[in-house]
């Protein structure tokens, strides 16, 4: 698309983010100056180009590590075509874009360093088999802690999402423990994901007792149930949408009238660097779809298509407007 068909913000905004760079660089601070003085919106523009771009340091910073290389899942396709119009700054964004790491969703198995002790790289879906014979599979950056003993069958999700499909023993019951609170289950395939203080359980099959680490009540989830454990008193309530609680365990992302900022957050799991919506409004548009969040990058790009958007892209950090 020609500047000539981008709206006066969108243009200031752009040579807002240009010009920024150039400062950086150590561009004449004079001639700067009368940019500004020629247009008051100019200085707004500023303002947003220097704040999204300070954002830049932790989206593209090098990883000590060797570079991530995707392992990239054709079963799955975004609902509309990717969008490839996006504008990129060359100069000195070039640095940036050297430091930017690979992006997508590596489906791997692996011996760990330490097998009670589980965590699933980001981007990464990692399923792993317990000495019961039950599996769990982590969802991107999850960590889990397993501690089985004569007692019983206990993990404790630290950080992030993981899938349960737990072997039935009424002699020995499963636990989930988190910071939110515990499920217990004795065979059945459940859900947790951390958010914060709370954690979100969804049933797919059998049942789960939850309760919360407050010890406000407890109830019992059953199959197309889920719960949130956040302090108070649990309630069962029926799942929106089953099919898209383990969606992600085959590399897509199922939503269905939700926030675009939210979407964003949601694909952004599954990439290193920052995603951004610029704008309230254009944040609470409503989406729906399916996306293919194996391929993270390509999911944004069909996000904006389908809305119209454009994206700008710096490094580890891509902006929608």
């Amino acid at each position: 698309m020609s500047d000539k068909d981008k709206t006066g913000g969108e243009a200031q905004f752009e040579a807002a983010a240009r010009r920024t760079l150039r400062l950086r660089d150590g561009a004449d601070a004079v001639e700067h100056a009368a940019w500004l003085a020629a247009d008051p919106a100019r200085a707004q523009a500023m303002a947003e180009a220097d704040h999204v771009l300070s954002l830049i340091g932790a989206a593209t910073a090098p990883q000590v590590s060797e570079p991530f290389q995707p392992r990239r899942s054709r079963s799955a396709a975004p609902s509309v075509r990717p969008s490839r119009r996006s504008w990129r700054i060359p100069a000195a964004a070039a640095a940036c874009l050297v430091l930017a790491l690979g992006t997508g969703v590596a489906f791997r198995a692996f011996a760990p360093a330490d097998p009670n002790h589980l965590v699933a790289e980001v981007g990464q879906v990692r399923r792993e088999v317990l000495a019961d014979g039950s599996t769990v599979t982590l969802n991107t950056g999850a960590v889990l802690d397993v501690r089985y003993g004569p007692e019983g069958r206990k993990v404790r999700l630290v950080r992030g999402e993981a899938f349960f499909d737990v072997v039935h023993d009424p002699s020995r019951p499963f636990v989930v423990e988190s910071r939110a609170g515990s499920a217990r289950v004795l065979g059945t395939a459940f859900d947790v994901r951390l958010k914060g203080d709370a954690a979100r359980v969804s049933v797919l099959r059998g049942a789960v007792r939850v309760a919360p680490a407050s010890g406000q009540g407890v109830a019992v989830l059953r199959a197309g149930q889920g719960a949130w454990l956040d302090g108070a008193a649990p309630w069962a309530v029926a799942l929106e949408d089953p099919a898209a609680v383990d969606a992600w365990r085959q590399g897509r992302l199922v939503v269905y009238h939700r926030p675009l900022s939210e979407v964003v957050d949601e694909i952004g799991r599954y990439r290193r660097g920052k995603v951004l919506v610029r704008g309230q409004a254009l944040a609470a548009r409503q989406v729906s779809g399916v996306f293919d969040v194996a391929r993270p990058d390509d999911a944004i790009d069909a996000l904006a298509a389908s809305l119209s958007l454009r994206t700008a892209r710096l490094g580890g950090l891509v902006l929608l407007y």
